[in-house]
């Protein structure tokens, strides 16, 4: 039960830290670049737009495990929840920075939500939100540490924004020093929750050394 409800809440700061990165007008987290490229062409709210591209997230990861696993067919209706919640906290949350320093101030707030939350459900083992899910798969493969994969991730999807852009004609959308300030830092803040909160919140896991 205590898996269950660290899981939850976990989903939910990922999804309230994505509508904050939004909201800073600095440019969306990294991961969320595409998504929020994909909602502003096709004009689709943030939920369906991530809806579509957790489903791609979903394929890829069968296509490089070269399996399909119980863990990659419960990530789809995942896909649809954690769509509803984006729609849900992009409805409930409505701030617009009177600065520069309030937008900065909400940007580190975001990104600490954004990171305690895929800490929190890629710890306790049960389905990952394809973003996260597509990260533990690849590092799962090439044997990589989870936040190393999760920095080269983020990049790619910021390429991807950009390309989608590029190729329907579009401006470039949502790319600031925010998404770059995202990409750098959140694997490294999973990786400072992950020494910081292991031993309360999960005891019976090892702790990574530095060099992992």
């Amino acid at each position: 039960m205590k898996k269950y409800i660290i899981y939850f809440i976990g989903l939910n700061f990922i999804a309230s830290g994505i509508v904050l990165n939004i909201s800073t007008g600095l440019g969306v987290a990294a991961l969320s670049s595409s998504i929020y490229a994909t909602s502003q062409i096709f004009h689709l709210s943030l939920g369906t737009a991530s809806i579509i591209w957790y489903i791609i997230f979903v394929i890829i990861q069968c296509m490089l495990s070269k399996r399909i696993t119980r863990e990659f067919l419960l990530e789809i209706p995942l896909s649809f929840l954690f769509g509803y919640l984006n729609d849900f906290y992009d409805m409930l949350i409505n701030i617009r920075p009177a600065s520069p320093v309030i937008s900065f101030l909400l940007l580190a707030v975001a990104l600490c939500f954004i990171s305690i939350g895929v800490y929190l459900t890629s710890q306790t083992n049960l389905v990952l939100n394809p973003g996260d899910g597509i990260v533990k798969t690849v590092s799962q493969v090439f044997h990589q540490p989870f936040y190393n994969i999760k920095n080269a991730f983020d990049i790619s999807m910021i390429v991807c924004s950009i390309s989608l852009s590029l190729l329907t004609k579009n401006p470039i959308m949502g790319i600031g020093i925010g998404t770059v300030i995202s990409a750098i830092m959140i694997g490294r803040l999973i990786k400072i929750w992950n020494r910081l909160f292991n031993p309360v919140l999960f005891p019976e896991t090892n702790i990574p050394t530095a060099s992992q």
